[in-house]
């Protein structure tokens, strides 16, 4: 029980944080490159602009969430 505990209670390192952050920013990055042929019926590829928008708000909102779970308490630090 005290292993489970200790893991528990252990935070997560910042350079998983910051890679997971970095690894999601470069493919936002590069996914238009990946997106240009599937869009190709759209004029001018215009239909990709707010996909590519929507991908990244929708992604980016479960990193920061995924932050958020990973450690609750530091954006209020209890002081005492």
């Amino acid at each position: 029980f005290l292993s489970t505990w200790r893991l528990l209670s252990s935070p997560v390192p910042l350079f998983y944080t910051r890679h997971t952050a970095r690894f999601l920013s470069t493919w936002l990055l590069l996914l238009p490159f990946a997106m240009y042929d599937p869009f190709k019926g759209s004029w001018n590829h215009v239909a990709e602009i707010p996909a590519i928008a929507l991908a990244s708000v929708f992604l980016f909102g479960i990193e920061e969430l995924a932050t958020q779970l990973e450690e609750p308490f530091t954006i209020l630090p209890m002081q005492g």
